[in-house]
């Protein structure tokens, strides 16, 4: 079996990611979080043997945010060459490490101090894409402010491209029509926010997914390699996926997940 998933172009957008992305929450928080169970974070070791699986398989796409506790701190100490990687991140959201909790701040100004300091802890000049995160309030976050600074810092050459991480049906309407992609959960159970699918494809613009296994709850019971193949089948089905986001600190769940990917035809 060929396990090396495939190369996808964001929308219309000069970006292409690797169809599974590297989800690293667990390598930098772990405290207020949704999963099933408690886990330890993974040392530095650990981390590098994560990463050197996930490009022998071509998944090259990370995912992080200032959100993720010290995750972009890690990635721009552990990462070997840059030139390797696509990486993704956010603003809007903001950890607090006194109280292990979040908080969000859309402000321009703290959006854009937000930036500066995500390219300053990845080490590095620019991001592949950057995203809104968001507290549920899509439409009032994403206001024509709001809007402008993402597209300001597109075109100053700091993002590649511009999006918006979505958790509401009409938010994520409004970032399709001004902004490059979205990411948006979607899963076997969820799938309120598939309706925006065909809008995507009407405006070449790209879709990110997240939480497919419902935050891992999806993968508790017996058939675990089952939900994983039906559910990347399922959500793959149309060209405007570019790609999803799987958050692990363990090479063989990753591995898992990408021979789930390839078999999903199957």
């Amino acid at each position: 079996m060929n396990n090396h998933v495939d190369q996808r172009q964001l929308g219309s957008c000069d970006v292409m990611l690797s169809a599974i992305s590297l989800g690293t929450v667990k390598i930098g928080r772990n405290q207020a979080v949704k999963y099933p169970g408690s886990f330890d974070l993974p040392d530095d070791d650990a981390v590098r043997e994560l990463l050197a699986c996930a490009l022998d398989h071509g998944v090259n796409t990370l995912d992080t945010a200032p959100a993720y506790g010290s995750s972009e701190q890690r990635l721009g100490r552990l990462l070997a060459r840059r030139q390797d990687w696509r990486i993704i991140s956010k603003a809007g959201e903001c950890y607090d490490a006194a109280s292990g909790s979040s908080y969000y701040d859309y402000r321009p100004a703290q959006l854009k101090k937000s930036l500066e300091n995500s390219l300053r802890q990845l080490k590095t000049d620019y991001l592949d894409c950057w995203l809104l995160h968001s507290d549920g309030n899509d439409l009032a976050n994403l206001n024509d402010e709001v809007l402008q600074t993402l597209l300001d810092a597109r075109q100053a050459g700091y993002v590649r491209s511009v999006g918006a991480s979505t958790k509401t049906v009409d938010g994520g309407r409004h970032a399709l029509r001004h902004l490059d992609c979205i990411m948006m959960a979607a899963s076997l159970k969820h799938r309120d926010e598939l309706v925006l699918v065909e809008l995507a494809e009407q405006c070449h613009k790209g879709l990110l997914l997240k939480k497919i296994y419902d935050s891992g709850w999806a993968l508790t019971g017996d058939n675990k390699a089952a939900v994983m193949r039906d559910t990347l089948a399922s959500l793959f089905a149309s060209p405007a996926v570019c790609s999803a986001v799987i958050g692990t600190s363990r090479p063989q769940h990753l591995l898992e997940n990408i021979n789930a990917y390839c078999l999903r035809h199957g």
